[in-house]
């Protein structure tokens, strides 16, 4: 059971931790002209994935994850 939790906190926590980092890149950087684009894939820019990539791999990248057993 304690793995359960512990899967589901840390799922959790990566989820929270990439929707901040691309809310606050959507909300400074986000907004520069060029990089807006006119086709979307269901409702997705261009910026949108890359920002999501970004955030997730900076995420994986400094922070590890582990279990607490």
């Amino acid at each position: 059971m304690a793995t359960l939790f512990n899967t589901i906190s840390v799922a959790s926590a990566f989820i929270f931790g990439v929707g901040f980092l691309y809310w606050v890149m959507d909300a400074t950087i986000g907004r520069l002209n060029f990089l807006h684009s006119k086709k979307e894939w269901n409702g997705l820019q261009l910026k949108d994935v890359i920002f999501l990539l970004f955030s997730a791999i900076f995420l994986l990248s400094i922070f590890d994850f582990y279990k607490p057993y």
